[in-house]
């Protein structure tokens, strides 16, 4: 006689009995090993499935279009083997997930320092000195330019520069000043061995240098305009004056100059020594 399933009399066996007598359900996993759906109807993807996204990835000049089971922006670069620098900026970023995204864009960030170097013109100082002679001007000092630096901080995105910023301002070498000395000194006049009147006239010399036929060399002569009297002390120092026997001594154009104008050319003096 066949089994009868629990239930009343005359009714129909309910859904826990069928089961029960069919025994445990037959189920078969994927390779990735998720689980398909029953009557056909769609499949739900679980982590580590094989879904995959198509994703267009832009970097270092080329623009590929991959296939990805990756999860991650993160993910598929390491896939493609896309080394993302520190200074690099990925879009999106490379924590966001890869559905619906469409494209990812490695822009290569890239700094530099730049060091400019600046010539600094030095000034031109003007002193005057009781030590030099009047009528000379010597250098005491010769100038330099200095140095300075100018250090810029450059980036570039892709290889194409978007900004240099100013950093920093450094002094390499600071610049010397030129220093000229311009004379104010007047030797002493202290002989009183002799005099003589005549003319005298000026010549290209320096300083408070004259010119005398038979004084010593390095004689101070103190020489006076006779209209005037305006006087000045000068040093004998060349031979001279040979135009005639009424000139007397010739002056260095700064001496004649304390005495007369040199456009005048000849004046009446009495000099002593």
């Amino acid at each position: 006689m066949a089994a009868v399933a629990a239930g009343s009399p005359g009714q129909a066996p309910d859904e826990a009995a069928l089961q029960a007598a069919a025994g445990p359900a037959s189920v078969t996993m994927t390779d990735d090993g998720s689980t398909p759906a029953a009557n056909g109807a769609a499949a739900t993807a679980t982590p580590g499935s094989t879904v995959s996204e198509t994703v267009v990835v832009i970097h270092d000049g080329t623009a590929q279009t991959v296939s990805t089971n990756a999860t991650t922006v993160g993910g598929l670069l390491q896939q493609l083997r896309v080394k993302v620098g520190s200074l690099d900026k990925v879009s999106p970023a490379v924590t966001a997930g890869l559905v619906g995204i469409g494209s990812v864009r490695v822009v290569r960030v890239t700094q530099t320092t730049e060091r400019q170097n600046i010539d600094v013109a030095f000034k031109h100082t003007v002193k005057h000195s009781s030590s030099v002679e009047l009528g000379v001007q010597t250098t005491a000092q010769a100038g330099a330019n200095g140095l300075s630096q100018r250090v810029y901080r450059k980036t570039y995105l892709d290889g194409k520069l978007v900004s240099s910023v100013l950093a920093t301002t450094q002094v390499v070498r600071a610049p010397r000043d030129e220093i000229k000395l311009i004379g104010t000194h007047v030797p002493s006049f202290a002989g009183h061995s002799g005099s003589r009147a005549g003319m005298a006239t000026w010549y290209g010399a320096t300083g408070l240098s004259s010119a005398s036929p038979t004084l010593p060399f390095g004689t101070v002569v103190r020489v006076t305009n006779l209209a005037t009297g305006r006087s000045i002390n000068v040093v004998i120092r060349d031979r001279g004056p040979y135009a005639g026997s009424d000139r007397v001594i010739d002056l260095s154009p700064t001496a004649f100059a304390q005495i007369g104008a040199l456009g005048s050319g000849i004046v009446s003096v009495k000099i002593d020594w």
